[in-house]
């Protein structure tokens, strides 16, 4: 269990098994300070549940003492969510892993869905006391459906201690574009403005390309630029081409001689998760990137880049209906466009990207987001509300000195 062969055969029987849970990306937070710690829960000898731990370690400047915190990013996984015993003893596993590692904390991040749409549903502080007023409604609220699978998981997650986190590291919603249809099919469902943009940037000559390692440089040039034009903050360069690097060698490890191996018989092949780079250009100068990470029949949007040059030519649009394409191709059957608002509002910082990928036809779906289980009150709060502050006092001093 501590080589990625092994590791991400067993992950890959579940029903949901995540790019972040693979021993890949376990291989790139191991580069940049996390410890990897991977568990895994059986009945009999049917593995059940699984979860890549990462430990971090911490110096916290108030108390003069190390402490750690742990993180599943988007686990741990569950064959069957719905069997309460299962998952309670994960639970309870984890609370007491986390007991023994002296952490601080221990944060999951589950893809567990809640509901479809935008309906706010449970996760949600504002909306939790109105629809949960009484506890002698939570037995009726529940029922015995899979739709109820999520609220259930919610009810056991308080019940034993877990908080709602603020730091929700991976986006709780996102929007899911079904692959298995006919490209007839998947055009017919997209908005009209969409399906516009796709022809017009297709009618101004722009050209999507497959990237390789060599554009990382290029692509991260890009995505600086974007984040400074969007407000968000992005990590320094090493960090983003040690991630993509491991995963684009990956597929070139995999292929081999059979680069141009289509279809599930190249997916049932390729059994380590893989990235892939598409880049729009416009007369040979890029212009807009994406990176795809796919694990088994699924794929995930996890970045996108682009500049300010001819964005009048739609290159984004021609872009993912390019890689809409060649996720068919290669017989994947689902898309996550990685990234839906907490709340479905103009005011959201999320929502004019949002209503860019529900442009292209696919569902809303929202999942119960990230839950801390804290060891101790005290440093928990610490965590949270002190140091984060003291943080912030000493970075202003720096400033001004």
């Amino acid at each position: 269990m501590n080589s990625a062969e092994n590791w991400n055969e067993i992950i890959a029987v579940f029903p949901k098994p995540h790019v972040l849970q693979t021993w890949q990306w376990g291989m790139v937070k191991q580069r940049f300070g996390w410890e990897v710690i991977p568990k895994v829960w059986k009945r009999g000898d049917e593995v059940v549940s699984a979860a890549l731990v990462l430990k971090r370690k911490l110096s916290l400047p108030i108390v003069g003492r190390f402490a750690s915190i742990l993180y599943i990013p988007k686990g741990p996984l569950v064959r069957d969510w719905s069997d309460l015993s299962l998952v309670k003893e994960v639970m309870m596993n984890l609370e007491t892993l986390a007991c023994e590692q002296r952490a601080i904390l221990i944060k999951i991040d589950p893809d567990v869905e809640v509901g479809r749409g935008e309906e706010l549903f449970y996760g949600n502080p504002t909306a939790e006391k109105e629809r949960f007023k009484a506890s002698d409604q939570k037995g009726a609220e529940m029922g015995s459906n899979n739709e109820n699978t999520g609220k259930k998981v919610y009810f056991l997650l308080r019940e034993r201690g877990w908080r709602f986190s603020r730091e929700q590291v991976q986006f709780r919603n996102t929007v899911i574009l079904d692959l298995t249809r006919s490209e007839e099919e998947l055009l017919k469902r997209m908005k009209q403005k969409t399906r516009y943009n796709i022809r017009l940037a297709e009618k101004k000559g722009i050209f999507v390309r497959e990237g390789t390692s060599e554009d990382i440089p290029l692509l991260y040039c890009m995505y600086a630029e974007t984040s400074k034009r969007d407000g968000f903050i992005i990590r320094h360069e090493d960090y983003y081409a040690t991630s993509w690097k491991i995963f684009l060698n990956n597929l070139n490890l995999a292929q081999g001689e059979s680069e141009s191996m289509r279809g599930r018989e190249f997916l049932r092949s390729q059994s380590e998760p893989f990235a892939r780079i598409l880049i729009a250009e416009y007369e040979n100068q890029p212009i807009a990137a994406l990176i795809l990470f796919i694990f088994r029949d699924k794929a995930w949007y996890m970045y996108g880049m682009s500049t300010e040059k001819h964005r009048d030519k739609m290159p984004n649009y021609l872009l993912h209906w390019r890689a809409i394409q060649f996720l068919r191709q290669l017989g994947v059957k689902e898309y996550d466009l990685w990234g839906a608002p907490d709340v479905f509002e103009e005011t959201d910082p999320l929502y004019g990207v949002y209503r860019f990928k529900v442009g292209f036809g696919g569902e809303t779906v929202q999942h119960i987001g990230a839950w801390d289980y804290p060891v101790s009150s005290f440093l928990y709060r610490l965590y949270q509300e002190v140091l984060p502050k003291y943080l912030n006092i000493l970075q202003t001093r720096r400033t001004l000195q």
